[in-house]
């Protein structure tokens, strides 16, 4: 291999190519025993983790000298060699093409055995490996029996002057790595996409602590080049283009409404809708539209923000489903609940125009609003055609998360959705419903499907997802609806997401499909089932009708509630909107059925319906406490709250049933070329509770000494039975999935009330993921409802007359890194 390295570099020279500093290397390891963040120890950056146990890394030295050392170590059974035995085979880093690119990319450039076209212009997206040698930080020195004060500190600050240069490196290193990507595309005449930005001449990029990404184009013979000798490179793959499911049938019209919609306060919260503009001037939109602030991004098309997509357009009913999530009224008058900001993006014909890359559009559009109008909550019904990738986590999408890492905001995001029959350009991946029919794969078992997975960028960590649910069900011989009442649509993409986590969170009325008899059936829609929406009247047509279905409309409605809550509570934080409204989702009936699969409807959607009431109020028989302001944990610590709980509650026995529902809602820094939701965020929290009759002294004890209870506790401290669990093995009910997996965690169970002790103890705790600074912390928010199962049974004043200061330890230090 060293050899071959010696004769490619050669070659380069000879053929004038820029030359490459260093070479790739693909190494086959132990996943159970080899740390890959201890390649630095071989010399060898470690560029990305990959499935089955394989590590993609760049080394400079092409010797391999310190690698082939520790291997003279091992043979002759010298210390510092054992290490090496965990690396099962070494590999030349030209050998696995599909380590790097996408699945469709790999069949298309090599599976089919047709030779990449050398002249034939490629577009797509790349992920470039920025963190050098220096993996991690420096570990915070740990103080010995000997250091005197003035020891330590001065260990202290070379750890922090270690750090900052470390931290300088890294940026050093992505500017060259930058400088040297951008060399070898221009050889080929290539270039980076620059979007929006183009005429301001700046770089298409979009970066994250360990990488950057950016769109290209390129000839064939220089992505050849690219997937198999520049050695930064951790994923490649083509461009996401955007899919609806635009209705051309006709159906039934409405007559216009005389309802008057009337402006918003001044001060109400401004919700930016990303998508395909909007009818300022429609008379149910325009005294609700920031029209000062409209803009749009489609190259070339500066200042037109009118909604151009035939039909009735796509972001005037996205905007309309904002303002009137149920029903928009026939006559009389109300306050719109929020500003509308219009940020077009989407062309004509409702695409993403090839010209832009999500990641860098997406970061331009958040940073104005946010800086320009403090807008926080983001509605964007945009995603790709194909279910979303499950290798790392897309540029798109962890461009969310590290807007959201970084600023005070909400992106709620569509899931996706599948298209009625084959489209010419539906991707492979992403099958039709009609052929899933076709394959005798019937509603609603095809739904849990891979190729029904939800669409990038809704597997966001940080994002809100919504999937649809149908809202009414349709029989009329020969059509009936796919879905009935409260189904999933047969059109919803499903999750679990990246790394399982639950996604989508939650689900709104989104519409439906209606089938014959067929073999295969004919689908179609009817008005029955489709939601009601503002309808965009540039082309003619109804200012309103039921025409059309997709998780693009369902978005909004969850929109709607968020903006609800930024109207009530101002001053909280956005981590606390996204809790309320997860706490308030509830599954529908058919999904409480005992013969019913629980991880299938967790998969197909989530939480359930979230409920405007629940999540902005109390009620007499339920209670809901939750933290404010904000709240920051580090590492090995842990925030322990307690809730008292009424005497005349617990007296009741075995006659009261308690529905316990808890929400923690956190966000973290995000690394993208790591493949587990620990390494992606630079800190990761769960959340623990006390046990049936465990009290809050001893449910502290426990938290600090174990963090969980052995298989052996005591008597009298089992815990409840949760829905979830906090493993994805033997601690729910449901078996393979975990509440603790992404950055929103909620669990619920039915408990009886003679089960609680006078006080109910919840610790959120805080773990190391890449980021190992002590000081590293993270915001979150916390939320805990009771309510009595029996609706006529009173608990709120109750509940309210018993509590005290609600945060009895404010900072409980964990003395160890807890399990996992």
């Amino acid at each position: 291999m060293i050899f071959d390295w010696q004769v490619t570099q050669e070659e380069r020279e000879q053929e004038g190519k820029p030359s490459l500093k260093s070479r790739r290397i693909i190494l086959q390891i132990d996943p159970g025993s080899f740390n890959p963040d201890g390649l630095k120890a071989y010399g060898i950056e470690l560029i990305a983790e990959t499935e089955d146990g394989y590590i993609i890394g760049a080394s400079a030295d092409l010797e391999l000298s310190e690698l082939q050392e520790k291997i003279k170590k091992f043979i002759n059974e010298k210390h510092g060699g054992n290490t090496v035995a965990q690396i099962w085979e070494i590999i030349d880093g030209q050998k696995k093409p599909e380590l790097i690119l996408s699945p469709n990319l790999y069949t298309e450039l090599y599976e089919n055995w047709i030779p990449i076209k050398e002249e034939q212009i490629y577009t797509v997206d790349v992920g470039v490996a920025c963190v050098g040698t220096e993996i991690k930080l420096p570990n915070y020195p740990k103080r010995q029996p000997n250091d005197t004060n003035d020891s330590f500190v001065k260990k202290v600050n070379d750890w922090i002057q270690k750090r900052e240069l470390t931290e300088e490196e890294w940026e050093e290193i992505s500017w060259e790595r930058q400088d040297e990507f951008e060399e070898l595309i221009k050889f080929y005449k290539g270039n980076i996409i620059k979007g929006f930005q183009d005429e301001g001449g700046e770089l298409g990029t979009v970066r994250l602590p360990d990488s950057f990404s950016c769109r290209i184009q390129i000839t064939g013979k220089g992505l050849k080049d690219l997937v198999e000798n520049f050695p930064y490179i951790f994923e490649i793959s083509e461009p996401d283009q955007f899919f609806e499911m635009l209705n051309q049938e006709k159906l039934p019209v409405y007559s216009t409404p005389i309802f008057k919609l009337e402006p918003p306060e001044s001060n109400a919260p401004k919700v930016c809708v990303i998508d395909s503009g909007i009818q300022e001037m429609h008379s149910l939109l325009k005294v609700a539209i920031d029209s000062q602030n409209s803009t749009c991004w489609v190259p070339g098309e500066t200042g037109r923000t009118p909604d151009y997509v035939k039909n009735g357009g796509h972001g005037t009913r996205v905007a309309g489903a904002l303002l009137y999530p149920r029903k928009i009224p026939l006559s009389g008058k109300e306050k719109a609940i929020c500003w509308i900001q219009n940020a077009r993006v989407l062309d004509a014909d409702c695409y993403l125009p090839v010209q832009v890359f999500p990641p860098q559009l997406l970061e331009d559009i958040i940073e104005f609003y946010y800086d320009l109008t403090s807008t926080r909550i983001f509605n964007h019904s945009i995603t790709g055609q194909a279910p979303c990738l499950t290798r790392y986590m897309s540029a798109w999408a962890s461009t969310i998360d590290n807007l959201t890492w970084q600023k005070d905001i909400l992106v709620i995001v569509a899931a996706g959705n599948l298209p009625r029959v084959p489209h010419s350009k539906k991707p492979v991946t992403r099958l039709s419903i009609r052929e899933h029919y076709s394959a005798n794969r019937l509603y609603p078992d095809y739904l849990l499907e891979d190729s029904c997975r939800i669409a990038n960028p809704a597997q966001s960590f940080q994002a809100l997802t919504v999937g649809s649910i149908a809202s009414n069900s349709y029989n009329s011989p020969p059509y009936s609806s796919i879905a009935q009442k409260d189904q999933p649509s047969a059109f919803s993409c499903s999750g679990l997401g990246i790394w399982n986590t639950i996604k989508p969170e939650v689900v709104e009325y989104g519409g439906d499909l209606v089938k014959d008899e067929g073999t295969p059936p004919n689908i179609t829609s009817s008005k029955d089932v489709c939601p009601e929406l503002v309808r965009s009247t540039l082309y003619g047509g109804p200012a309103v009708a039921a025409d059309n279905i997709g998780t693009s409309f369902a978005a909004p409605k969850v929109s709607h509630i968020a903006a609800r809550l930024a109207a009530e509570l101002p001053s909280e934080s956005c981590l606390l909107y996204r809790a309320l409204i997860v706490q308030s989702a509830r599954w529908p009936e058919w999904a409480m059925a005992d013969h019913v699969n629980k991880l299938h409807v967790l998969r197909q959607i989530g939480y359930g319906l979230p409920n405007v009431d629940r999540a902005l109020g109390n009620s007499p028989n339920r209670i809901t406490l939750m933290t404010t302001g904000e709240r920051r944990i580090v590492a090995k610590q842990a925030h322990v709250y307690q809730v008292k709980l009424p005497e005349q509650l617990r007296s009741q026995g075995e006659s009261l049933e308690i529905l316990l529902e808890v929400t923690l809602s956190y966000k973290a820094q995000p690394r993208r070329t790591r493949r587990n939701r620990r390494k992606y965020l630079s800190t990761w929290l769960d959340w623990d509770c006390s046990k049936k009759g465990e009290d809050p002294e001893r449910f502290l004890e426990r938290i600090l000494k174990e963090y969980d209870a052995p298989e052996d506790a005591e008597k009298g401290d089992k815990g409840f039975q949760w829905t979830l669990g906090k493993r994805s093995k033997n601690h729910g009910k449901i078996e393979g999935v975990s509440r603790s997996a992404g950055t929103l965690q909620k669990d619920w169970t039915v408990v009886n009330s003679f089960e609680l002790t006078e006080a109910f103890s919840i610790a959120v705790v805080g773990h190391e993921g890449w980021n190992n600074d002590p000081e590293a912390n993270v915001p979150y928010s916390l939320v805990v409802s009771f309510e009595a199962i029996q609706a006529d049974i009173p608990i709120y004043t109750p509940f309210v007359e018993a509590q005290v200061e609600l945060e009895i330890q404010p900072l409980v230090e964990i003395q160890s890194t807890v399990g996992s």
